[in-house]
């Protein structure tokens, strides 16, 4: 029995240092860094649109399809400097009434005359149907607020 218990004590060892060379063994100063990849924001064109005999005390709704989860980056211009252009964003297409009478829910609105080109960002949205809606604000001289501009957009 004496002679069966010297051998595994010295077999151990060599045991230990068998278990010890094994990849799932080793330090943990021995293994390779893990990588973490963050994929990074992808930036491109969804929509583009021109067009022009845009009058005043006119709106349009343009319809812009968003595929994934994102934010947007939305620039509008226009041809005259001296055009009062409101821009709003947002998921429901609202009719006549509801534009005319300020009840539609949008995500963003702006309504300012400059800067021009008018850029306005979205917070992460998801992925749907959005609209884009454009007013050519009429003149109005009691306020000096609008123009007669005709536009091109």
């Amino acid at each position: 029995m004496r002679k069966a218990l010297r051998l595994s004590q010295a077999l151990l060892p060599i045991a230990a240092a068998l278990v010890l060379t094994l990849p799932g063994c080793q330090s943990e100063s021995e293994h390779p860094p893990i990588v973490v990849v963050t994929p990074q924001p992808v930036r491109g064109v969804i929509a583009q649109t021109s067009f022009s005999g845009f009058q005043t005390d006119v709106w349009v709704s343009i319809e812009v399809l968003v595929s994934q989860r994102g934010a947007l980056d939305i620039t509008v211009d226009w041809t005259s400097p001296d055009a009062w252009i409101y821009v709003y964003f947002g998921q429901t297409s609202c009719d006549y009434a509801q534009l005319a009478g300020r009840k539609c829910p949008f995500l963003i609105s702006s309504e300012t005359k400059t800067p021009k080109p008018r850029i306005l960002t979205t917070g992460t949205i998801e992925p749907g149907k959005y609209y884009l809606v454009l007013y050519n604000v009429p003149r109005n001289p009691a306020t000096g607020i609008g123009s007669d501009a005709t536009e091109a957009m």
